[in-house]
């Protein structure tokens, strides 16, 4: 009560607004120091922390990658998975492609024509250890002609040729300078690149005529938990285009596919699952450590909450 004179004032009751966006007088029974408003705030953040059980628990069933979809040529029920035939396509020799070509005669004189020196020797070999690529140092390249040029010999088609049908348009030339002479051709190692959830991604060459997919996979360090294993995308060049194709590594049925073999130039894209977009964890480990970590905190904020209203 507040007095002016000889008269006396009731005071107005003060109004705030409590956590709800309710407003509470102080002057009723309804006051946030009231038993009745303490339960009020108590069972709220109960239900709230309650739903955020209820959430994590569902992260917890769903953010995690299943066994299943990381398991390489799995069969399905019935399936042979003893033999398979495979569907090899013999490849066609494409630009930028690289050549190795040896030469060898029992003439010392042919043999130095085709052979690098001393000093490319070592250049070859101080480029390859730091990183480059040998039988591009040493081989030739199909040019934008479709050609390659030896030394001394000149210009050869060789362009949307196999390998045997280039060393023979090889020979030919060859054979029109010397007599007795022993050839090798063969591909300059299989080129690659590997982009998406690879843990090595990049451009990769394998020093062999050829390699599965399964290889090119290894040589990239395998794919990460969270691609997608069951849709990765082939980028193949032909001589009309270039096409993608969809495969799937989990099936076994890719043995006898023409894409289990990877062809120079390929491009193997790995998309990723949903999961990695989640942040929640890969592992179960991952999923139960964020879990755990965020109902700690909820837990400690609700008590504090509860705490300053008492």
């Amino acid at each position: 009560m507040r007095i002016f004179g000889n008269q006396t004032k009731p005071l107005n009751p003060v109004v705030m607004p409590n956590t709800y966006g309710r407003f509470f007088n102080f002057n009723s029974s309804h006051s946030l120091n009231s038993p009745r408003s303490g339960f009020l705030h108590f069972n709220f953040m109960t239900k709230r922390l309650l739903a955020l059980i209820a959430v994590s628990f569902l992260l917890a069933t769903t953010s995690c990658v299943p066994t299943k979809k990381m398991i390489y040529l799995q069969a399905e029920e019935g399936q042979n998975t003893e033999i398979f035939k495979y569907d090899r396509q013999e490849y066609k020799l494409q630009e930028n492609d690289i050549l190795d070509v040896q030469i060898r005669s029992m003439n010392p004189e042919i043999n130095a024509l085709f052979s690098p020196g001393a000093a490319m020797n070592q250049n070859m070999q101080a480029g390859v250890q730091s990183g480059g690529d040998l039988y591009y140092m040493t081989g030739y390249s199909v040019n934008e002609e479709g050609a390659i040029e030896l030394p001394f010999v000149g210009k050869i088609n060789v362009q949307g040729q196999t390998l045997e049908e280039a060393k023979a348009s090889v020979t030919a030339e060859v054979s029109k300078m010397f007599k007795s002479f022993h050839l090798q051709v063969k591909l300059g190692g299989i080129r690659y690149s590997a982009l998406g959830e690879f843990r090595s991604p990049g451009k990769k060459v394998i020093l062999q005529n050829q390699a599965t997919i399964f290889e090119a996979i290894a040589a990239s360090g395998d794919l990460t938990q969270v691609a997608n294993r069951n849709e990765v995308r082939l980028i193949r060049q032909y001589p009309d285009g270039t096409k993608i194709h969809t495969i799937n590594l989990l099936d076994q049925s890719i043995i006898s596919s023409p894409y289990y073999f990877i062809q120079p130039n390929d491009v193997l894209y790995a998309e990723p699952l949903p999961q990695k977009s989640w942040g929640v964890g890969i592992t179960g480990a991952q999923t139960l450590s964020t879990i755990v970590s965020t109902l700690s905190t909820s837990l400690a904020l609700t008590l504090s909450i509860i705490s300053l209203t008492r």
